[in-house]
């Protein structure tokens, strides 16, 4: 298999992923909804604008991914095309750089449940429990989204070295 077919794999398990993530904020934005219809206590009414917000950035979030990556099948066509050295030499160190990406977003889930955890222990308002409670919802997402992400990094950055040497 050429690189150029590896590459399109990986941009193909983004999109694909993106896929995941609109239908995630989706389903989350039909939660807001059917809250919004049968929540009738505090913590309900509370929940929805956290609710609603998650569920439309999840949906803005993974339609960019589909679209960017989507192009990138086509930009990388043309870039390997055009010279295929040069292509293999700018997609490594893309790959080496976008690795910065994954410890950061750990990070990020990890303030998302330091967050969750201090919104429940020091507050008793219902408006800072339902951001805890989105806001873990997005940790844990983010750890997931990054889970097979940096799967398909490492393995499409494989094929880059085993195709340079």
């Amino acid at each position: 298999m050429k690189l150029i077919e590896y590459s399109a794999e990986w941009a193909k398990g983004e999109v694909f992923e993106g896929m995941c993530i609109v239908i995630t904020g989706a389903l989350t934005l039909v939660c807001a909804f059917f809250i919004w219809k049968y929540g009738t206590t505090v913590n309900a009414k509370a929940l929805l604008i956290p609710t609603l917000v998650l569920g439309l950035l999840f949906s803005m979030i993974g339609g960019y991914m589909m679209y960017s990556n989507n192009q990138q099948i086509t930009n990388f066509q043309s870039a390997y095309k055009a010279d295929s050295e040069a292509f293999v030499q700018n997609e490594k160190k893309r790959v080496e750089d976008f690795q910065f990406l994954y410890p950061t977003s750990l990070a990020m889930s990890a303030v998302c449940f330091l967050l969750t955890m201090l919104a429940f222990v020091f507050f008793e308002n219902p408006t800072f429990h339902a951001i805890g409670v989105v806001l873990s919802v997005f940790g844990v997402s983010l750890i997931i989204i990054d889970y097979f992400s940096k799967e398909r990094g490492q393995i499409y950055y494989e094929h880059i070295l085993n195709y340079i040497q």
